[in-house]
């Protein structure tokens, strides 16, 4: 729900301005007189950024009774403050305002900081009298930003960023403030004069420092052009971009979003058959109404039938669009499928689950790329300037995810590659292209004059084949330096690694053929068993598969026991495990828990590679008494690695060199098959590798300094634990649901 139709129903039970009587008295006569309500010093409460505002809710009795004060509670999408932490006097109405803090968490009712929070915010205020009389006035709120402009000194430079979590204020927002400042120093117009232009796809948006900055660069006559996934609808930023620009992905400015991706790989319709596309709205983010709007295009015949599929066992006909009202939160299968006048069909499928704050990871649309089509004046003018990162504008990554920003000046390759995509992006926002597999790979020769560095980029989805497997095929464990031999060393920072295939192929180059490979991570999969010995089950009831986890575990031998023979006494012989076999995985159902981060560190007797597996998060135990079951939980689960990069400083793609591979794609079956990603390769980089090295280093003494002091035994500090949780629940190594994960903004 928009702000100004929130703010036009609460108008409805009383106007901010005017009174409001509120119900009748059982068995007492009626009120004596009405309220009056009047905001003091006005209407809307004006401050700056991150700048407390005091006022008074002033409200009188026609017949002259005392009034009585209270602040209707918060209710997500009702009433607030949304953005700030209120002060207020039941007796006198005076209020205190202060800009910049969530709402209060549902379980501790505790505010975290909202850091340069701009925009409209509001609460409402209840008064009362003996009479029975009762008013109720919204007090809104207006946050500005500060005057700001292009700063004189600033110049685009080719350059890669880290945000710090762990770091002071600017260090957790240095790569956003890098991006407004190429924001508000691009010019309305490019040096041969057509009209500059600024266009990015991101998975969410909740910053409002970027929006400001957007909306200003749309209003000084600059083209702004954005996407991003359905979900990021409930954040206020980009309530307020899509305002300012409006949606038409047709026009000069626009701020769209794509519902379950917008290259997701689908069935499209033969030649000369309608096209079936459709979009589903919940009407709050809290309520279970969703309106059903059909976006569907005709092919040679007009279409005459629509056939909607609620996934809930209802059905409808006819254009809509319809409103449809859930029983349950939950995730719903729907479709539509459209008929033309020759009777060819197409049907289209989505998912949508309430409530719509829960909008589900994938399919999604996750890349996060910029585009500048000039940054700068006169001396300081750069053109194409291209800007990829593992994180989005939002506060959650800045302040708790680790993560990168890399920008290449001048590099036009680069800058059509992500163009031509976000073109692409666009289509499919319409519907306008539909593939199974779009999957491509293209490549940039860079930028010698400023610093750009060649760089191969793949595009996903990619439904058949797999770029990171393939990328992992191309690494020689040893080889010869001179008369010496060396080791490939592999370092690895993922938010989500849970594929298999990809914990396999690191497992085999460390058990088998001698690689160091080193992996810190936040997410992964793993097969769990309950208490009672079995194995946990999905939502369908079917035994969880092996995880990555497992895979990991996985030793590089087991010993067999051979038979009797011919007066021979049986004997144990000791026998590699197979690649790939993620069941003889020591975990065995049983999660790691560690203080220290650090679950898997091992030696190959063969090879001498050895794999070392580190959480980002350090987890213990815990026991919920209210659920009565057990679960894993961080121990500070404030900071972690929101990073999708690998460095390898050896043998690969057939040479010796230092090499980084980073972009949005999480190592996970829909970061690879379903969503909107990039996966970029950049070789021959020893001052890169040496920067991003030196900042995985920097993340591994933040994981031990969050992690509990290791004890000092000859036994292994590494535990595992057996979890007494229900069947239906879904468990991950760190300890945190997907809702959780959906919060944290990935």
């Amino acid at each position: 729900m928009s702000r100004g139709l929130r703010r036009a129903l609460v108008a409805v039970i009383g106007s901010s301005l005017a009174v409001s009587t509120l119900g009748a008295l059982p068995a007492q006569a009626e009120p004596t007189g009405v309220i009056n309500c009047s905001i003091e010093p006005g209407s809307p409460v004006l401050t700056m950024m991150d700048t407390p505002v005091g006022g008074r809710v002033v409200c009188t009795h026609t017949a002259g009774q005392p009034v009585a004060y209270s602040v209707a509670p918060y209710v997500a999408d009702v009433s607030g403050p949304f953005n700030g932490k209120l002060g207020f006097n039941t007796g006198t109405g005076e209020f205190t305002y202060t800009p910049g803090w969530y709402p209060p968490a549902a379980d501790t009712g505790i505010q975290s900081p909202l850091p340069e929070f701009t925009g409209p915010d509001s609460f409402i205020v209840n008064a009362t009298s003996p009479d029975g009389a009762a008013a109720s006035i919204e007090v809104p709120i207006e946050i500005q930003a500060p005057p700001r402009a292009c700063d004189a000194g600033f110049t685009a430079q080719t350059r890669t960023m880290f945000n710090n979590p762990a770091g002071s204020n600017a260090a957790q927002f240095q790569m956003l403030r890098y991006l407004i400042d190429m924001i508000d120093c691009t010019p309305p117009a490019n040096p041969d004069g057509t009209q500059a232009t600024i266009k990015f796809s991101v998975y969410s948006m909740s910053y409002p420092p970027v929006q400001a900055a957007l909306t200003r660069a749309a209003q000084r006559g600059v083209s702004v052009q954005g996407l991003t996934n359905s979900h990021a609808d409930k954040y206020p930023a980009w309530r307020e971009l899509a305002e300012s620009l409006g949606p038409d992905t047709y026009a000069t400015n626009f701020a769209s979003t794509c519902w379950a991706g917008c290259l997701t790989p689908r069935s499209g319709p033969p030649a000369g058959a309608p096209t079936a596309w459709y979009s589903a709205e919940a009407t709050t983010l809290t309520n279970k109404t969703v309106v059903f709007t059909d976006r569907s295009f005709p092919g040679t015949n007009p279409i005459v039938g629509w056939r909607w599929d609620f996934g809930d066992g209802t059905f409808a006909d006819g254009p809509g669009p319809h409103v449809k009202e859930y029983r349950d939160f939950n995730t719903y299968k729907t479709s539509l499928t459209v008929t033309d006048a020759a009777g060819v069909r197409h049907t289209m499928d989505g998912n949508k689950t309430l409530p719509d704050n829960q909008e589900p990871m994938y399919p999604s649309l996750h890349s996060k790329i910029y585009m500048f089509s000039t940054v700068g004046t006169g001396a300081a003018t750069r053109q194409w300037v291209s800007a990829y990162s593992s994180g989005n504008p939002t506060y959650y990554n800045s302040i708790k995810g680790f993560n990168n920003l890399n920008i290449a000046v001048g590099d036009k390759a680069l800058y059509d590659i992500f163009t031509n995509y976000f073109g692409d992006m666009v289509a499919g926002s319409r519907g306008q292209l539909i593939t199974p597999n779009y999957f491509r790979t293209y490549s940039s020769p860079g930028n010698a004059a400023t610093g750009a560095r060649p760089t191969t980029v793949h595009l996903l989805p990619q439904t058949s084949g797999d770029i990171n497997r393939d990328i992992l095929k191309g690494i020689k464990c040893r080889y010869k330096v001179g008369k010496k031999w060396k080791r490939t060393a592999i370092r690895v920072s993922m938010f989500v690694l849970t594929r298999r295939g990809v914990a396999s192929d690191l497992w085999t180059l460390a058990m088998r053929k001698g690689c160091k490979v080193e992996i810190v991570y936040t997410q992964m999969s793993q097969r769990v068993k309950g208490a009672n010995g079995k194995w946990l089950t999905n939502e369908d009831g079917e035994p969880l598969g092996w995880g990555a986890a497992d895979c990991l575990s996985t030793p590089p031998y087991r010993y067999k026991k051979t038979k009797a023979k011919k007066g021979k006494p049986a004997k144990r012989k000791r026998v590699r495990n197979t690649p790939g076999d993620c069941s003889r995985g020591t975990l065995n159902g049983r999660v790691p828990v560690t203080s220290t981060g650090v679950w898997l560190k091992r030696t190959s007797p063969y090879s001498g590679g050895k794999l070392t597996v580190r959480m980002s998060c350090p987890v213990k135990p815990k026991y919920d008494p209210v659920k009565k079951v057990w679960a894993v939980v961080c121990i500070r689960n404030d900071i972690f690695t929101h990073n999708k990069v690998m460095m390898v400083n050896g043998f690969i793609h057939g040479k010796r060199q230092k090499y980084v591979m980073t972009g949005s794609a999480n190592w996970s079956s829909p970061g690879l098959r379903a969503s909107d990603e990039l996966v970029t390769e950049i070789q021959d980089a020893p001052v890169l590798y040496k920067e991003y090295k030196k900042n995985y280093d920097y993340l591994k003494k933040i994981v031990a300094k969050n992690s509990k002091k290791k004890k000092k035994s000859k036994k292994s500090s590494i535990k595992t634990y057996k979890l007494s949780i229900s069947s239906n629940q879904v468990l991950d190594v760190r300890g945190m649901t997907d809702e959780q994960l959906a919060g944290l903004e990935g």
